[in-house]
């Protein structure tokens, strides 16, 4: 990845950046390997869709893996917003929100036109962001999305 690939978002001391090289493996897939959609892939899998996705780290004013988020995109036309995640520690604070919002407003992400996702316990924050739900996946997760 080029230095012109990665983008920065700064608040109250907090980072949202995409640069890969700066993920914390470890807290990544410990966070992720916890959660109800990611915890039967295999931690090589899992790092290997992170790899090929543009990923957000979300660190504290410390620099610790505060959070993490991804998009499965061909940066032109879809998107599949995936794996949105705060350490508990951090929760209740807007970063989960604001991950959110940054990776739906991704400058880099401008041209793409529908962004997806499916979740069982989110549907209010991604609601109030425009996504829309057009189903369930089988799974009790509702598929949302988001047209622009």
């Amino acid at each position: 990845m080029s230095s012109s690939d990665v983008s920065s978002w700064s608040r109250h001391g907090f980072e949202i950046n995409t640069d890969k090289s700066r993920l914390d493996r470890e807290s990544i897939l410990k966070m992720l390997g916890a959660t109800y959609w990611a915890r039967d892939v295999s931690p090589e899998n899992l790092w290997t869709s992170i790899q090929n996705s543009r990923a957000y780290g979300l660190y504290s004013p410390d620099g610790e893996q505060a959070g993490f988020g991804r998009m499965v995109t061909d940066m032109t036309r879809f998107a599949w917003m995936s794996d949105v995640y705060i350490l508990p520690v951090h929760r209740g604070a807007g970063h989960g929100k604001w991950i959110v919002e940054t990776m739906v407003g991704d400058p880099a992400l401008a041209s793409v036109h529908r962004i997806m996702l499916s979740t069982t316990d989110a549907h209010s924050l991604y609601e109030r962001l425009g996504f829309l739900t057009i189903g369930d996946d089988g799974e009790a997760r509702q598929l949302m999305q988001l047209k622009r």
